[in-house]
């Protein structure tokens, strides 16, 4: 009986411990949007209706079917909160200007980031070629596919296929953006180790209003429903999903560009962002950068620059999610 007495704590603990288990190991790190390039950094946008290069290369690549030179684009971004660093997330692009009216191109972007809490950081990747064309003056269209791949504790995902499709319409100063993007899904045989987890990432439709008030003053808004329903985890077997609410499933905002890029341009955007996980929390984000042209009397034209920084959960504290976030970009255009 003493026998029995001095180890039966221990074993009930090891039991509950044991059958809880997958609840433990259910609370899977979530995501969030990732801003791929510093320019829409500055913007707090998706890029969906940015008809400049430096933020239409990696957001609606249909605009593109309008720029007549050939570009390669390279980019840096990272997060800082509570008081820890995340990772440097690296992004880089390529397009070919084949004629007036279609083009080639390839990007490797971040879609969905999580750097915080540090303990668990997630972060999906999509390296894509696309194709943009110019259907008539005013409407242009763009189609990009290829392989994703997610990063958690205990290393990456298989691959996936990521897909979408975008329209971009223009008629005088005013713009109309829409993008369809389907990120696919992943299977981690590892998983905190030993564990089998598969996660199906959610679809997005992205759409967007521009106008050009003067030839210095350009403004978008932009609008973003997520499919969270549409997600799912499944850990060892099990469904491990969450529920969101209605209201979670959209997000915004709105971007103010002031200058010419070719010389000098302020940029400044607000937005409401979701993170996806257990606690689903909101956050408001406020941004600003700048972006012009490097050096243009000793460089020539076509090398640009970007710098912003973004602050994400205003008022909230960093233990409660907050972080900010900086971003550098460099462009080259060239016929």
């Amino acid at each position: 009986m003493i026998f029995k007495r001095k180890w039966y704590f221990p074993i009930l603990v090891l039991f509950f411990s044991a059958t809880s288990l997958g609840s433990l190991f259910a609370q899977v790190s979530g995501y969030e949007s990732a801003y791929p390039s510093a320019y829409l950094l500055g913007l707090s946008s998706t890029g969906v209706v940015s008809s400049n290069p430096m933020g239409s290369l990696y957001g609606n690549a249909a605009f593109l079917a309008n720029q007549p030179k050939h570009i390669v684009d390279g980019g840096v971004n990272g997060s800082y909160a509570n008081p820890k660093t995340s990772p440097l997330y690296l992004s880089g692009a390529a397009y070919f200007s084949y004629s007036d009216s279609l083009g080639f191109g390839f990007r490797g972007k971040p879609v969905f980031l999580r750097s915080f809490p540090a303990d668990e950081r997630f972060s999906n990747y999509a390296f894509q070629g696309f194709v943009s064309w110019k259907w008539n003056e005013n409407l242009s269209f763009a189609l990009h596919l290829g392989p994703g791949i997610s990063g958690r504790m205990g290393g990456y995902s298989s691959y996936s296929w990521n897909v979408s499709a975008q329209t971009a319409y223009q008629y005088g100063n005013f713009r109309l953006g829409v993008i369809l993007e389907s990120p696919g899904s992943y299977r981690f045989d590892k998983y905190l180790g030993s564990e089998k987890l598969k996660e199906r990432l959610p679809e997005r439709l992205l759409v967007g209003i521009g106008y050009k008030i003067t030839e210095f003053i350009d403004l978008q808004i932009e609008g973003n429903r997520t499919f969270f329903e549409r997600s799912h985890l499944s850990l060892n077997g099990g469904d491990n999903s969450f529920q969101y609410p209605l209201r979670s499933m959209y997000t915004g905002n709105i971007g103010l560009a002031i200058g010419k890029i070719e010389s000098f341009q302020f940029i400044s955007g607000l937005g409401r962002e979701f993170r996806a996980d257990s606690s689903l929390r909101g956050f408001y984000t406020a941004s600003l950068g700048v972006a012009g042209s490097i050096f243009p009397k000793e460089l020539g034209e076509g090398y640009l620059y970007a710098i912003s920084l973004q602050r994400s959960g205003l008022s909230v504290p960093e233990r409660e999610g907050a972080e900010t976030r900086a971003a550098f970009q460099i462009q080259i255009q060239f016929q």
